[in-house]
């Protein structure tokens, strides 16, 4: 991920910062690693990350060692620095712009009540899961599945600090999403991860997309390959999983992988960092589910969780180029994201990340608000020749589904 010297730098609005010593304290974990690579600007991925508390991590860096950055250790030609220059000013312009605006400003009424739909689905799916009719049992883990993934929305605004604004009550929330009393008992924890693995993950995600073993989410084998770049062995291209992902990828793979965060990835990085909360409200989550459901409705209602958020998760992505090489914080979202186009059903489906440039350019932005700063993203795009992805619902899938079908046919024909 970076180069083995005794010295580890990140490069910040000009100055080369001294991480060596810091990088093993770095609150937000081996992330810091990824900008240590000579010419990785962390400017905007430092500035967007900790927006809402950015005045403690400028007197952090302030106690850091510093020296200027000269343009003779930088990989990107003159070209490159000075286009790279004009998109960090425009950009900043409308951080700014928004800020002034007041766009970053929680909404505790929504928040409050997005909690209490997810909370109310996912209650309800439980309580028929454990009915003796089957159809209602059906009824409760497809309930119970949709209650958990909409829960997910609101535990990955939570994990960008875009829900309450504040840091600690955020995490909370997402470790908890939720837990309310119901007949003497704690019921909630709706989705069984552990919140401090989720960000560990899914900021590594966001650093930078799409781009070769720095993006967490391409490491899918051996069961899916959403491109050619990630299957290191051309003989792994030709076993069952990849060959038949377009017609596994909902059947099977989603529920695969969502059983993978659950039962190994979450708890053992919760045990990895002692995050001993985070493996409580788990074990609440699986108390509740193995004392009220039959065991074929929590299997199911992985499945309808795992599709939902997976499958939509999907769409914003893996359909796209991968990158091989590092580039400008705003190029990563505009080259490597899409967007699905919006209307009231589809901004509910999924939470609003149907506005996904947005909020890979804005990851502290409530995703409510991305509407509001659409327009504008689309203007910065087209200054730079960059690509707006923005394609209808079924178009994604579709897309998606050949993408799937042409990777498979690659190894197929090797």
């Amino acid at each position: 991920m970076h180069h083995k010297i005794d010295k580890l730098e990140i490069l910040y609005d000009g100055y080369y910062y001294d991480v060596t010593e810091f990088s093993k304290r770095h609150p937000g974990g081996d992330i810091i690693l990824y900008y240590t690579e000579k010419g990785e600007d962390a400017t905007q991925a430092i500035q967007q990350f900790h927006n809402r508390f950015f005045r403690k991590v400028r007197s952090m860096m302030s106690n850091l060692k510093r020296r200027p950055a000269p343009d003779n250790e930088s990989p990107l030609t003159p070209e490159e620095r000075n286009r790279h220059q004009n998109i960090t000013n425009d950009f900043n312009e409308l951080f700014s712009w928004m800020q002034t605006q007041g766009l970053f400003a929680p909404s505790p009424l929504r928040n409050i009540w997005r909690i209490i739909e997810c909370s109310l689905i996912w209650m309800t799916g439980v309580y028929f899961c454990g009915n003796s009719r089957f159809s209602l049992q059906f009824l409760g883990a497809v309930l119970f599945g949709l209650g958990a993934g909409r829960a997910g929305w609101v535990m990955h605004e939570a994990g960008h600090h875009s829900l309450t604004g504040n840091h600690k009550a955020d995490r909370l929330i997402q470790s908890i999403i939720l837990v309310c009393v119901y007949h003497g008992h704690f019921l909630g924890v709706l989705d069984g991860v552990a919140g401090g693995w989720w960000r560990r993950h899914h900021n590594k995600h966001h650093a930078m997309p799409q781009r070769i073993d720095y993006d967490l989410d391409l490491n899918t084998m051996p069961v899916v390959a959403n491109a050619i770049e990630i299957v290191k062995d051309g003989r792994h291209g030709r076993s069952f999983f990849i060959q038949n992902q377009k017609w596994l990828f909902l059947a099977l793979d989603c529920c695969l992988a969502t059983m993978a965060w659950r039962m190994y990835s979450s708890p053992r990085s919760a045990i990895k960092y002692r995050n001993y909360f985070d493996l409580v409200m788990m074990g609440i989550h699986w108390w509740i589910m193995l004392s009220f459901a039959a065991p074929w409705t929590i299997i199911f209602g992985i499945w309808v969780a795992g599709t939902y958020l997976f499958g939509n998760f999907a769409l914003s992505h893996s359909r796209l180029p991968v990158a091989k090489k590092q580039t400008h914080w705003v190029e990563y979202a505009f080259r490597h994201t899409a967007n699905i186009k919006s209307s009231l059903w589809m901004d509910w489906w999924t939470g609003y990340l149907n506005f996904e440039i947005v909020h890979h350019l804005f990851p502290t932005l409530p995703p409510f608000r991305s509407y509001l700063v659409r327009d504008k993203v689309m203007a910065l795009a087209a200054k730079y020749d960059l690509p707006y992805n923005e394609v209808s619902y079924m178009e994604a899938w579709a897309q998606n589904f050949r993408n799937l079908d042409n990777v498979a046919k690659h190894f197929k024909q090797m």
